[in-house]
């Protein structure tokens, strides 16, 4: 009985101990609405056309030390691929991006360093190929993989409390094509956004930054 006694009591230390952990970081776990713009490209296109395209989603937080935490994001984007050359290639895809990553912050207490996995579902596709001379394209969408996976890394600055700045960089480790019968080589996206995005909820908000 003592022991079991023993136990909770050095639990209940434990988890208060955490806890104090974390509130030395002001909240428990933080909900924010972002916006911001995002660029994206393949790996075999050389002279590929970089077009700056909206993005939307919620981003949320989980502090799990003063130091480290836990993120993630459920992003909408429209992304755009276009490859000016003897061939024109166009791709148009619209996408749930939903990446989940470790956040370090560093002495400044401000600037974070980041890096994860993520994961994106294409919810539509749409691409189309062609030679230049030669009037009309051929409609590939079919070909056209309904998800992806890759690496994230990027760097999250914060302007003034609830407000965030970031910068995230992504790499596919799954080409877009299901199979390439126009193109020689393997097709993996990249893709780099700028977000900023606010605080809408916070739970166990101490007040204290």
């Amino acid at each position: 009985m003592k022991k079991v006694i023993f136990c909770i009591l050095f639990l209940g230390i434990l988890w208060e101990s955490f806890g104090q952990l974390v509130r030395r970081k002001d909240y428990d776990a933080a909900f924010a609405l972002q916006v911001g713009g995002e660029t994206s490209a393949l790996t075999a296109f050389q002279n590929a056309g970089f077009l700056l395209r909206p993005v939307a989603g919620l981003k949320m937080t989980f502090p799990f030390t003063c130091k480290w935490f836990l993120g993630g994001e459920i992003n909408y984007s429209e992304l755009k691929y276009s490859f000016a050359g003897p061939q024109q290639t166009d791709f148009h895809i619209k996408q749930l991006h939903v990446p989940v990553y470790l956040k370090y912050m560093l002495n400044c207490n401000k600037a974070s360093v980041l890096f994860g996995l993520y994961g994106s579902y294409v919810a539509d596709g749409h691409c189309f190929t062609g030679f230049t001379d030669s009037p009309g394209y051929t409609d590939i969408s079919g070909d056209l993989e309904t998800w992806s996976a890759g690496v994230t890394a990027g760097f999250e600055y914060r302007m003034v409390k609830r407000l965030h700045v970031m910068c995230r960089i992504s790499g596919g480790v799954k080409e877009v094509m299901k199979k390439q019968p126009f193109f020689k080589d393997k097709l993996f996206p990249l893709q780099a956004c700028i977000t900023l995005s606010y605080d809408i909820l916070r739970i166990g908000d101490c007040g204290c930054d």
